[in-house]
């Protein structure tokens, strides 16, 4: 008995949408823009995301030791800079190999540092990466005052106005994920409210026929499902396909400075929600359209 009502749902809602075929397209259609848009900027905010997180990676503190200082007394100094709160790796860089780095980043020029291998005037120190760059002044301060270290730099201003604004890109690209999202639901529930509203006179017929609220209702809901899976199917595919097609173009052009999401694991969520919203808005919207004309 559920089976044969079931069918007969699917049926019809065929047949209307079959019936309705530019309502059921231009629904379909704002569905479609509504939800590309929505995952456009959604995309835009994880790539920003992404981008403040990669930037803020590069941050360290820079822990310069005095001169001469004994092999003991340098190890103990480590364990304490690892004990220090917000610290999440630490890295010896001695004054041999501050000099050899210092000359592959001359290139070419690095004959103006020859002679130098006997009196090497550069300190040992300890490269601190923080958990959080908003924690690197504190980290900075509580390093400099352990016995041992002749300064600390970690680039003392800049950083501040980094922390700043990248959290100001996440909180912008989050507000304005909120904003389409709320963009979306309300043309999506509009459109398909219309496109309802459209048939008023065909459900008040029915009602006069004697047919039940579920009898109404379930070919409306599915039509709602049919419409908002189409069109969040075909929003989804686009995404895809462009973000995949744009990926490909940056990775050619080798910009060392960008890379962007290409994680499956994080970009599936995302696909998966444009498509999951587009299902749930479609069904819930002509499910409370189809209500409010069946309680008049």
């Amino acid at each position: 008995m559920a089976l044969r009502i079931l069918w007969r749902w699917w049926r019809e809602a065929f047949v209307s949408l079959f019936r309705n075929g530019w309502l059921a397209a231009s629904a379909t259609g704002m569905v479609l823009v509504s939800l590309f848009l929505l995952g456009f900027v959604s995309l835009f905010a994880l790539n920003a995301a992404h981008f403040s997180r990669l930037v803020e990676n590069q941050v360290e503190v820079a822990v310069f030791l005095q001169d001469n200082l004994a092999p003991d007394l340098v190890r103990q100094l480590g364990r304490e800079l690892r004990q220090i709160e917000g610290v999440a790796q630490v890295t010896f860089v001695s004054k041999e190999e501050a000099l050899a780095k210092l000359k592959r980043d001359l290139g070419d020029k690095s004959g103006l540092l020859s002679g130098l291998e006997e009196q090497n005037p550069l300190p040992d120190s300890f490269r601190l990466r923080p958990k959080d760059a908003a924690a690197v002044p504190l980290i900075a301060k509580e390093a400099a005052a352990l016995p041992g270290v002749e300064k600390v730099r970690y680039g003392e201003g800049v950083v501040e106005k980094l922390v700043k604004i990248t959290n100001s890109v996440r909180l912008a690209a989050l507000a304005l994920v909120a904003l389409f999202g709320l963009a979306a639901v309300f043309l999506i529930v509009t459109t398909i409210r219309l496109s309802i509203l459209s048939r008023q006179e065909e459900i008040g017929i029915m009602k006069l026929l004697g047919a039940t609220n579920w009898f109404i209702r379930g070919p409306f809901i599915l039509e709602g499902l049919i419409i908002g899976t189409s069109g969040a199917l075909l929003a989804t595919a686009i995404l895809y396909w462009g973000y995949a097609a744009l990926v490909g173009q940056i990775e050619q052009a080798a910009l060392i400075f960008f890379q962007p999401v290409t994680e499956k694991a994080v970009l599936l969520p995302v696909f998966g929600a444009i498509f999951g919203a587009g299902l749930i808005l479609g069904a819930l919207s002509s499910a409370l359209s189809v209500h409010r004309f069946l309680t008049v």
